[in-house]
């Protein structure tokens, strides 16, 4: 007779997602995932097949978090920019504290993994782009709603939203200037909306 699951594997992930977002990938030991997650190695490798195994769970647990929460902030809202200012300012000023580190997990994956690590740099670029045509099609939204003209095509308005938020949230990371940060929001979507 197997011995019952005694653990939430969601639970599991989270906290690992939470870990290895804060350390990395190749920072993060076994003995890191294992206080962290409250488990024996051998119960982590027999879940998980591996600490690639688990981090590409916790990577892809992460991207789903983050997206639930663009999505949550689209429907909270009365149209398309406006929701995905209140995202913007969610992850940069109300969540702040509350993220294991100031840099997008999944941009910190692409930096981190090489041609030595192909499986987790085809992970973390296969993901990135996925995103990306989330939020072209939520800027193709905002194109059919007049809110943005179409001189661009919406993976443009995407492609620069991401790199205006990244760098923003790379930015403020030296700062705890609230005020100043809802001052680069606004102009960052005064930009958007000029393109």
């Amino acid at each position: 007779m197997a011995n019952p699951v005694k653990f939430d594997r969601s639970e599991v992930v989270e906290k690992a997602s939470q870990l290895f977002w804060k350390k990395g990938f190749n920072a993060t030991s076994t003995r890191d995932i294992q206080q962290a997650v409250d488990m024996r190695p051998g119960s982590i490798y027999a879940t998980f097949g591996s600490k690639k195994g688990l981090y590409a769970e916790a990577l892809r647990c992460y991207v789903d978090t983050v997206a639930g929460q663009l999505n949550h902030c689209l429907a909270e809202s009365d149209s398309v920019l406006d929701g995905l200012e209140h995202f913007v300012r969610k992850i940069l000023i109300e969540e702040r504290d509350d993220q294991a580190c100031e840099v997008c997990m999944l941009v910190k994956a692409n930096a981190e993994f090489t041609s030595d690590d192909p499986e987790l740099m085809a992970l973390s670029r296969t993901l990135l782009a996925d995103f990306e045509q989330h939020l072209s099609e939520v800027f193709s939204q905002a194109q059919a709603g007049g809110e943005l003209p179409k001189r661009l095509k919406p993976i443009d308005y995407a492609r620069n939203f991401q790199i205006h938020f990244t760098g923003l949230r790379s930015y403020i990371k030296r700062s705890d200037d609230n005020a100043l940060t809802e001052t680069l929001i606004k102009q960052m979507f005064n930009m958007i909306k000029l393109l």
